[in-house]
């Protein structure tokens, strides 16, 4: 992982975000995840190639996530990069950037608290809006997070003096402040220059008021201004402090420049909305408009056809918090629910599941034209077998890959499908399926042998304990078939016998311990297991034999008091 930085003096000031990301995409950070899955006691992988691949895209997710929005090009490149020199270098960040990794695929292997990415992205949005007033200039020179919220904690001192002296002339030309409410309470403006923003946002975190900074510019628009609240006599009874919202870019933060909360964000609204502001600006107006909205489908009282109203005016309008709202209204109709999942993609899946959905409905969804209106219906679970019967022919493998892991799907639909042309996409789905014919174990891991045959290459190397020569682990997707066997509780139990005697190491860690997690597994199988040369398998088998046997006990308890 370390070549990801290598050289990295020649391109800080040059590098873009674009160039910094490809980085992430690199065998190194492969290699990373391999180096920190290597458990040292057994010699062995912690992750199957598959995991690897999982917690590699998961890691590079979670680094982006850190990047502020509010920043140059260059700086962003330049921060993706610390960001990774800090996954290198710091050992307690190391592991938590890998528990990250992990959290999906292997929850049991993490060992330490996860991380705030929110805090760590104020810190560094704030060190780079400050960075002309601190005395560390080179964010490479800065070795953890802690440090760099302490060196942005000092620049900002710097930087709120530099503040206090300055006088923004141009916050006094006319029109830069438009004053909405000034009274003994409250201060509500409409701020339309940089100057002016710098005026109202003295000591606080909003980037807009950064001098010498262009944010004001990449928000502010003649009909979208930003708007300023201030609680003036900090009086009980209100919540205190000052406030910033832009309304285009649906940013509604504090002055710690941390996104407040709905219901202090619909108060500020209901204040604006007392002024002339949403008759001067539509934004506002929608706004406005939008809290009573919500407001009314929070209500109770609210009629079938007033829901239904409005869920035909913003099904499809990328308003899913409205939507939610109007699905969990005790007075919400089955005829609401369809119309919302006919037209909505993005709560589709909610309104199927919900309880007055009507299977009628969701059959009658199963027949649409539209994919993934069909992949929807069948992932709620609630369609018959003759239903999925017909949709394990369904031209889309998604579709049929959810039918091969439903428990309704009838036994001779398995069959078929276990010949699918897409096999390596209906493979897992079947092996997990609880339903899955015992017979079918074998012919179904038989083909992934064959499939692996025919030309799949092993996506990773690694070296035996005894330092000999390399050589490559079980092929990807027959590997992938046999672990996920393995946790199956219908697996044939000689099947789990065959897989609790694979042999050490990679080959075999990873696979034994899904036997371990199996409840069906034969209790002399767990017992040796429980003496398994991995500390992992050991841990998981006792556990499993702790649990079965707690399980016994309450039995036995149940039938003493009856």
């Amino acid at each position: 992982m370390k070549l990801l930085l290598e050289n990295w003096r020649d391109f800080l000031n040059e590098i873009s975000f674009d160039d910094a990301k490809k980085r992430l995409e690199t065998k190194a950070l492969t290699s990373w995840i391999k180096g920190m899955a290597f458990d040292e006691e057994t010699k062995t992988m912690t992750l199957d190639p598959n995991q690897v691949e999982v917690a590699k895209n998961e890691l590079a997710i979670l680094v982006l996530e850190f990047v502020p929005e509010d920043l140059t090009d260059n700086q962003k490149g330049t921060t993706l990069e610390w960001i990774i020199s800090i996954g290198i270098n710091d050992p307690y960040m190391k592991q938590k950037f890998y528990n990250e990794a992990i959290v999906t695929i292997a929850p049991d292997d993490r060992n330490m608290a996860s991380i705030d990415s929110r805090v760590i992205k104020n810190d560094i949005e704030r060190y780079w809006q400050t960075h002309d007033y601190s005395e560390i200039k080179d964010i490479f020179s800065i070795k953890s997070f802690g440090a760099l919220a302490v060196a942005a904690d000092r620049a900002k001192r710097g930087f709120d003096a530099a503040l206090a002296d300055k006088e923004y002339l141009d916050a006094d030309n006319p029109g830069a402040v438009e004053v909405f409410r000034d009274d003994r309470i409250w201060r509500i403006y409409a701020l339309h220059n940089k100057g002016a923003a710098c005026k109202f946002g003295k000591g606080t975190e909003w980037c807009t008021a950064a001098p010498g900074l262009n944010y004001f510019e990449d928000y502010y628009e003649p009909d979208d201004p930003l708007f300023y609240f201030e609680n003036k006599e900090n009086r009980d009874g209100y919540f205190n402090g000052r406030w910033q919202i832009h309304f285009g870019s649906e940013q509604f933060m504090d002055e710690r420049d941390r996104e407040i909360d709905d219901e202090d964000r619909d108060e500020l609204i209901e204040m604006l909305a007392q002024t002339d502001a949403p008759k001067k600006y539509q934004i506002v107006r929608y706004w406005v408009e939008r809290a009573g909205w919500m407001s009314t489908v929070y209500d109770e009282n609210t009629t079938e056809r007033e829901l239904m109203a409005m869920a035909k005016r913003f099904a499809g309008e990328g308003e899913r918090e409205l939507l939610e709202a109007i699905m969990e209204n005790p007075n919400v109709t089955a005829e609401i629910l369809k119309f919302i999942a006919e037209k909505d993609d993005g709560v589709r899946s909610i309104a199927l599941f919900h309880k007055k959905f009507p299977i009628e409905a969701v059959e009658e969804l199963a027949n649409s034209e539209d994919k993934e209106v069909r992949h929807d219906a069948v992932a709620s679970g609630r369609l018959s077998a003759e239903t999925l019967t017909r949709l394990a022919e369904d031209e889309y493998w998604q579709v049929r890959r959810i039918v091969a892991g439903n428990k309704k799907t009838p036994p001779e639909v398995l069959v078929k499908l276990a010949t699918d042309e897409k096999y390596e996409g209906v493979v897992d789905a079947l092996l997990r399926n609880k339903s899955l014919p015992s017979e079918l174990f074998e012919p179904i891991l038989k083909r992934a042998k064959e499939e692996d045959a025919k030309g799949a290459v092993a996506p990773y190397k690694t070296k035996p304990a005894d330092g000999g020569e390399w050589r490559a682990p079980p092929a990807h997707l027959y590997w992938n078939a046999q672990v996920v066997a393995a946790g199956n509780p219908k697996a044939p139990e000689d099947l789990l016998r065959t897989f609790a005697a694979q042999g050490s190491g990679d080959e075999g860690w990873h696979l034994r311990s899904e036997v371990a997690r199996n409840p069906s597994t034969p209790i002399d199988v767990m017992q040796a297991l429980a003496k398994d040369e991995s500390a992992h398998v050991r841990n998981t088998a006792k556990r499993e034999l702790q649990a079965r046997d707690f399980g016994s006990m309450r039995e036995n308890f149940k039938r003493f008091l009856k």
